[in-house]
């Protein structure tokens, strides 16, 4: 086979091809993992050791309860089940191409973790992509499973998750109190570094910091990560957004039971959040259903002429989900750190959902205009060109549809 029958077989698909429902559940996520990671970027809540202050304004703690309460722990679920069945994509354009996954699939996941390294050095040490790299290949072991044998596992990692999540003390708790004298002196040192540090300072304190933050977050959300993995995986063997207007009626009740037992799960992990067991119980299991209720939400939306076209915007904001992903971050960095704007610990609650609201209203049309002119985002052309090992096409050359709102047909890349 040479080198250009090779590439052929395994290029990118086209956007025609795209399933534009996919897209728009990334756009969406995007949205809530901004509204949680920007408390992070903006001071040290969740440093070992740091308790909010007496006095908070009534405003600021109902900004922050709805964080908690509407996007904690419901987005990554979304992302996660979508990187399961990307995945499961990608397996059936290999097989239909005759390509083995391993012979790009496992460098694919290895530019990620070097792309989530970087990211997690120089601007934000909540990085995730470095825990879906490595996830990724675990995801590669269950490729040949059965339904039945993705389901059952899919379960274990929820046990799994439950524990080790309890054992931290719970989604909100664990940071405070008394700390090894090692850890001691972290809090102190991140509000100096981040106030009055320059870059290559707070790069140097973000390889350490990243380190502990990998681990915490692969203890409280690596088992749930993989439970949706599976479960995307499973979703998209069945081609089930493939064939979506054949699942209204379903559709319509997990969007309705969902939002039921979602919200008062979740209204439950909010009431009971000093009681580590008993809120990561209610916290398990809530916020993978309201994040389900959000997606058979946007799945009736997009089935509807007139939804269609308010959510068809997401989608562009979906095309470019790393690219945006990894703006947040360098946003975030100028904004809060003292080498940029220098609000560290000067933003409250509710000011932050501000932030996070202007800078997604300016992705929507930043996306659309970006992919007016390229065919992917810089992020995910670079990804896509060092995975096939060739340079992929950057330019339009033609005029080609910036998102599909009508045929949801069967290939994308991601």
């Amino acid at each position: 086979m040479t080198q250009e029958e090779v590439h052929q077989t395994i290029e990118p698909v086209k956007t025609k091809d795209r399933i534009d429902i996919l897209d728009i559940l990334r756009g969406f996520a995007i949205f809530g993992i901004l509204a949680v990671n920007i408390a992070g970027m903006a001071g040290p809540v969740w440093l070992p050791g740091y308790t909010p202050p007496a006095g908070i304004p009534w405003y600021d703690e109902l900004a922050e309860t709805l964080v908690n309460f509407l996007a904690l722990g419901k987005f990554y679920v979304i992302f996660s089940f979508l990187f399961g069945l990307g995945f499961s994509i990608q397996i059936a354009r290999a097989e239909e191409k005759g390509r083995d996954l391993k012979s790009f699939y496992p460098r694919r996941l290895w530019l990620l973790f070097a792309l989530g390294l970087v990211h997690t050095t120089f601007f934000f040490i909540g990085d995730i992509l470095r825990h879906y790299a490595l996830m990724g290949f675990l995801l590669m072991a269950f490729r040949k499973r059965r339904d039945k044998t993705l389901l059952v596992w899919a379960g274990v990692f929820m046990v799994i998750n439950f524990i080790t999540l309890g054992l931290m003390g719970g989604p909100l708790g664990g940071s405070g109190g008394d700390l090894p004298k090692e850890m001691a002196g972290i809090l102190p040192m991140a509000r100096d570094i981040y106030t009055n540090g320059h870059f290559y300072q707070v790069a140097l304190f973000q390889v350490g910091a990243s380190l502990f933050s990998f681990i915490i977050v692969f203890l409280t959300q690596g088992g749930t990560v993989m439970a949706m993995f599976l479960l995307g995986l499973l979703a998209g063997r069945r081609q089930f957004f493939q064939r979506l207007p054949e699942h209204k009626e379903l559709l319509k009740s997990f969007f309705l039971w969902g939002l039921v037992f979602g919200i008062a799960l979740n209204g439950a992990f909010i009431l009971f959040a000093e009681i580590g067991w008993l809120s990561t119980f209610f916290w398990t299991l809530g916020a993978p259903i309201l994040g389900g209720a959000y997606i058979a939400g946007l799945c009736l939306l997009r089935l509807n002429t007139t939804g269609a076209k308010w959510v068809a915007p997401l989608g562009n904001v979906g095309r470019m989900a790393l690219t945006n992903y990894l703006m947040h971050s360098v946003i975030g960095a100028l904004l809060f750190n003292g080498y940029g704007f220098g609000l560290y610990e000067q933003v409250g609650a509710a000011a932050l959902w501000g932030v996070t609201l202007l800078i997604y209203l300016v992705q929507i049309p930043f996306s659309g205009w970006w992919l007016s002119r390229f065919r992917f985002g810089p992020m995910e052309w670079l990804w896509r060109s060092l995975t096939y090992r060739q340079r992929q096409p950057f330019k339009l050359v033609r005029k080609e549809p910036v998102l599909a709102t009508g045929d949801s047909r069967v290939k994308t890349d991601y």
